[in-house]
């Protein structure tokens, strides 16, 4: 009797230390949203974060960039190092995705402003995939092994196994300029999904949101889910003016509002891209591609749109009017209330010709956000996968509930 007893006075030790390590804080108390701090690691208590380091680029701009753990199912590192970070940080092209990319940049781990001594800097051998393309990252392959790095004392980070689009807290780790202390820095904010319109330049839908403490340079860094230190997302563009007051009307400007959040893009598709340590862009669930879509005056393009009126009381909607290039012979399009079904094969169209490309189609019928969705393919048979859906583009539209007559919107709409 006292032996079971034994038995279970453990098991309810054991479960408690399960619960205790499940439910940690690695933000250690910090408030949502609060001002971020310079983390100190002379006392090695921030070795979980030596992986995240400042990315310096040729042009003289640093980004932030994270250490991938891609060990096997052995758990041994058998391959190169990949860094991820943003695509734009490598090629500013919006509607473009690069492979096996030349790069001349550096990556600097243990970035601690109190242990100067300890900073280990890399070369970068080659970007090997960097995308613009409905997303804004990009893996880059370290001069190095994941092995020597892991030996030298570097710690990888691993990528969540699936996206949360429901509101979660975060942490932010990165490598921000600006600041007296040059290191590392860590804030903590609630992130969630920005949804399928956002009307901000340059953020593609499904992007996240949020409102840590980060500035220039944050661009690259991770977002951790703040229980398990895993990289649930890589920062894409990052607020102006956090502190600065909103203006009067802001919460009723659509574009007034996305300005003051950051956002990111989840990376956890990521994972079938590794194949016993080696990064694959062409592999059985993985297809990412070079693409180079270009948009046609897209200072024309209307992102917010209304219904108009004929005199005879007919409704008429809005169409996309969104003209572009590409270099494969063909694309194939569709319009979808929410952008995750732009990655859904179904009902995708038959394929065009992209000689003067130019979907035409009305937005609609229903009110509110809509996303059109566009893939290149190199003939008429091919199919489309969900790996070959990790290419398409995707340009957001809100069809508002006003109505106007034909006459006043087509005035409004002119230059």
């Amino acid at each position: 009797m006292k032996y079971l007893s034994f038995l279970c006075f453990a098991g309810l030790i054991g479960l408690l230390a399960i619960s205790a390590v499940q439910a940690r804080d690695l933000g250690e108390g910090a408030v949502n949203d609060s001002p971020s701090r310079a983390l100190q690691n002379s006392e090695h208590f921030y070795e979980i974060w030596s992986g995240v380091g400042r990315l310096s680029l040729q042009s003289g701009e640093t980004c932030s960039a994270v250490l991938l753990d891609t060990r096997n199912r052995q758990g041994r590192a058998t391959g190169p190092a990949y860094l991820l970070t943003s695509g734009h940080c490598v090629l500013f092209q919006y509607g473009s995705a690069r492979t096996h990319l030349p790069l001349k940049a550096s990556v600097t781990f243990h970035y601690f402003h109190d242990t100067p001594q300890r900073k280990r800097r890399y070369a970068i051998r080659t970007a090997r995939w960097s995308s613009l393309v409905g997303t804004d990252l990009a893996v880059l392959e370290v001069d190095a092994t994941l092995a020597s790095l892991i030996q030298a004392g570097v710690n990888p980070l691993k990528l969540a196994s699936h996206q949360s689009y429901e509101s979660h807290d975060e942490l932010n780790v990165g490598a921000p300029v600006g600041f007296a202390e040059q290191g590392l820095r860590l804030s903590a904010c609630t992130e969630q999904t920005a949804g399928t319109f956002i009307d901000y330049p340059g953020v593609f839908p499904l992007a996240m949101r949020n409102r840590c403490d980060l500035r220039a340079g944050s661009s690259g860094s991770p977002m951790l889910n703040r229980s398990t230190n895993e990289i649930t997302g890589i920062v894409s563009k990052v607020i102006t003016s956090r502190m600065a007051p909103s203006s009067p009307g802001c919460e009723n400007s659509t574009s007034c509002e996305a300005a003051r959040f950051n956002y990111s893009y989840s990376a956890n598709f990521l994972h079938s891209c590794f194949i016993d340590g080696v990064f694959t862009s062409n592999g059985p669930d993985c297809s990412l591609e070079p693409v180079d879509l270009i948009v046609t005056a897209p200072w024309n393009f209307q992102s917010y749109v209304h219904r108009s009126q004929r005199e005879d009381g007919q409704i008429v909607l809005p169409t996309w009017e969104f003209g572009f290039s590409l270099e494969t012979p063909f694309y194939r399009y569709k319009a979808v209330r929410n952008a995750r079904d732009c990655k859904i094969p179904d009902n995708y169209s038959a394929a065009i010709d992209t000689t003067d490309a130019y979907i035409n189609t009305e937005i609609g019928p229903a009110i509110g956000a809509w996303s059109l969705c566009i893939i290149g393919v190199e003939n008429r048979q091919q199919n489309l996968t969900r790996a070959t859906l990790n290419n398409v583009f995707m340009q957001g539209a809100y069809l508002s509930a006003t109505l106007g007559s034909v006459e006043a919107i087509a005035t409004d709409s002119a230059p």
